[in-house]
């Protein structure tokens, strides 16, 4: 068996490892600038440890202090890597998405080295003034097995820390709840792979990085917030082929990183055969991949920035990942408003009919998507029973669903388990895109080893086959999967507002963080529109009635605040049906925009966003439990006179939070646009000239 080697960069390795015993200082390689000149990265080989470290200043001042990058692969050609050359590259390009979830055109402006080795591997180092990135690139004739990777950064000082925990603590809330959870504690003990398996939802917290446990997995992107006021993002883009990519605290109170070791065995146990069918990992191998020896590594970014407004509206990490592999016309990829009933349980009322999961009931969704300008419904769970896709509710006549909402011009989404659609995947899928069928939402995959990010690509291309756009649930955040597959077109990994239905964990200071670590990775689908609505200890969960914490107007903001371009109405359509305003602002909100400005924002407290489609600009705002009101200089959005109509929070929201105001006035961009915002409060406003 070939030695497990770690691939480092150094100089004369050799003459390094004869003199280990001795004290050397670290051998700077290289720094980089950002182009404006703010970030500072520095390269070094640590002489005694043959590793390579860097580190990042702002200016002059320290931000992330020697922190480790390492690879570690098998083969013994990559035991002594020797520099060949340093290259220095220089790029400022436009480059246009397919699907404009933030704008139509980013920049593409850095500064960047490729060191090439005599060996078969290279480093690519990209400097952006929103950050930085690296990548390993691949280079050998044969196969690449790949131990595992460092990627560590050390910040300066004692940080506050804004993470969502690999595996949510749930709390119990009665003696039943409390021995059933002891007991799955007990049963995932002795499941090899439930250490590595999450539904990727779970609630964001804050803390000093000192106060968090040593042995807690974070999400990324992670946000921290440096005590001297600068802010990280930790996050990857572009991960083809590879583990996605595991945050945990170090020792020293920085970050390292974690990867899910390969699957050799996997099952599907026998407590989810029906329902979740979940296939989970019974053994894992000794290295986290295997792939190709001649291709690009996932990118390893670090957004660097003194204001924490310019993250959500960020596209660093989109403009890092691999261009489209879906290829020829793509006009059958549309962006839209989708309802989904599966969180309100069908649960309608001032109708004929028994509601449930039948025919009449989703012929009432097409309907109500028709009457307020949403372009799809969602066929969530429930049509067929059992786990078995030949075993159809015979209380939906799913072909007269689809010919109905073809006559209404509505789009149909179909929700699958994602095993159980796998199992005949082609045949499946040009059954349903024959019948109709434009959207696919699959569920139940909780995993990101290898074999998970492969199974997410291979389901894109194979929906892409027969022009069908593609939903992700539980799965981790997209690190710009969407520019590679852009009908994959909606990704879930956030701890979203169906949680609202059995929990308290949606509060709005965890809908305040998402902008700033989830959304930095890419879109999401949180799934808005609740109308039942509540103030702070307000609050409850009742099935089939769920309830939002946070205002009316709250709600309506994340139609503009949340990058998706499937933007979800997972409100009760009986309750939307008695507010036709409402509903028709709502429908009006674009899901896909020409420019997008963060005008002012801070983790976990509000945020303000604007948003430009097509020459007319909208702003959104949303807020924490404090009450605040926020100025809006609109001369930087190139306004004068405009008219303007919005939802706002109603004069009441902060006793009664379903109270909303909707709002119709002229305007002078000259005089300053004044946001009350009320105790978990929002509002979206739109500006036409």
């Amino acid at each position: 068996m070939s030695q497990r080697i770690v691939i480092l960069i150094q100089f004369f390795i050799v003459i390094v490892l004869n003199l280990s015993c001795q004290q050397t200082s670290p051998t700077k390689i290289t720094s980089l600038f950002s182009p404006n000149k703010k970030i500072h990265f520095q390269l070094f080989s640590e002489n005694v440890k043959s590793s390579l470290t860097y580190t990042i200043h702002w200016k002059d001042t320290l931000l992330v202090d020697k922190s480790i990058i390492q690879l570690d692969l098998e083969g013994e050609e990559f035991d002594h890597l020797t520099i060949k050359t340093i290259r220095r590259i220089e790029k400022d390009s436009l480059f246009s998405p397919i699907i404009a979830s933030k704008r139509k055109t980013f920049r593409d402006r850095y500064k960047a080295i490729i060191i090439h080795f005599e060996q078969p591997i290279a480093l690519e180092i990209r400097m952006y003034d929103e950050g930085l990135s690296y990548r390993w690139i691949g280079k050998a004739n044969h196969p690449l097995k790949v131990f595992k990777e460092k990627f560590e950064v050390n910040p300066v000082g004692n940080p506050q820390i804004y993470y969502a925990p690999y595996h949510q603590e749930l709390r119990a809330t009665s003696i039943l709840n409390y021995l059933v959870m002891q007991r799955d504690k007990i049963r995932d003990y002795f499941k090899i792979g439930k250490k590595f398996e999450s539904h990727f939802e779970t609630q964001y917290l804050s803390s000093k990085i000192s106060e968090s446990l040593e042995n807690t997995f974070y999400f990324a992107p992670t946000l921290i917030q440096l005590q001297n006021g600068k802010y990280l993002v930790i996050a990857e883009s572009d991960v083809i082929d590879y583990p996605g990519m595991i945050l945990q605290k170090s020792p020293q109170n920085g970050i390292i990183t974690r990867f899910s070791p390969y699957p050799l065995k996997e099952e599907i146990p026998f407590d989810t055969i029906t329902y979740y069918k979940l296939n989970s990992v019974t053994q894992f191998a000794d290295y986290i991949a295997k792939t190709k020896g001649q291709r690009n590594f996932p990118w390893r970014v670090i957004a660097v920035t003194d204001n924490p407004a310019s993250i959500p509206a960020s596209d660093l990490i989109l403009k890092l990942a691999s261009p489209s592999v879906i290829k020829g016309d793509l006009s059958w990829i549309k962006p839209g408003q989708i309802t989904d009933e599966w969180l309100v349980n069908t649960n309608l009322f001032n109708v004929s009919f028994k509601s449930g999961k039948n025919t009449a009931t989703y012929k009432y969704y097409i309907d109500f998507a028709k009457e307020f300008n949403l372009e799809y419904i969602m066929v969530d769970e429930g049509w067929y029973l059992n786990g078995n896709l030949k075993k159809l509710n015979k209380n939906l006549n799913l072909d007269s669903v689809i010919a109905y909402a073809k006559t209404k011009s509505i789009g149909v989404g179909l929700w699958f388990n994602a095993a159980l659609l796998d199992e005949n995947l082609e045949e499946t899928l040009r059954l349903y895109a024959e019948k109709g069928i434009k959207i696919i939402m699959i569920d139940f995959i909780n995993r990101n080893d290898q074999k998970a990010m492969n199974f997410y690509s291979r389901m894109a291309e194979a929906c892409a086959k027969h022009h069908l756009m593609l939903n992700i649930h539980s799965a981790p955040a997209p690190a710009g999967f969407e520019i590679t597959y852009p009908n994959a077109i909606s990704r879930e990994g956030v701890m979203g507002s169906e949680w609202n239905g059995w929990s308290k964990f949606i509060t709005p200071n965890h809908e305040l963080t998402i902008p700033f670590t989830r959304m930095f990775s890419g879109s999401l689908d949180y799934e808005p529109g609740l109308l039942n609505n509540s103030t702070e200890n307000g609050f409850k969960n009742i099935d089939g009635q769920p309830m939002s914490q946070g205002t009316r107007a709250h709600q309506i903001a994340m139609y503009l605040i949340y990058d998706s371009p499937l933007q979800y109405f997972i409100g009760n359509p009986s309750q939307g049906y008695m507010e036709p305003k409402m509903m028709k602002f709502i429908g009006n909100i674009p899901t896909t925009w020409d420019e997008t400005i963060v005008l002012k924002g801070k983790p976990g407290e509000y945020i303000i966003t604007a948003r430009l489609k097509d020459g007319i600009w909208y702003i959104g705002a949303m807020n924490n439990w404090t009450e605040r009101i926020v100025s809006v200089d609109l001369s930087k959005l190139g306004l004068k006179q405009y008219q303007l109509t919005g939802i706002a929070d109603g004069i009441n929201s902060n006793k009664y939070a379903s109270d909303y105001a909707i709002i119709s006035a002229k305007g002078n961009a000259k005089e300053k646009f004044t946001i009350h915002l009320s105790k978990g409060g929002g509002g979206v406003w739109r500006f036409e000239p």
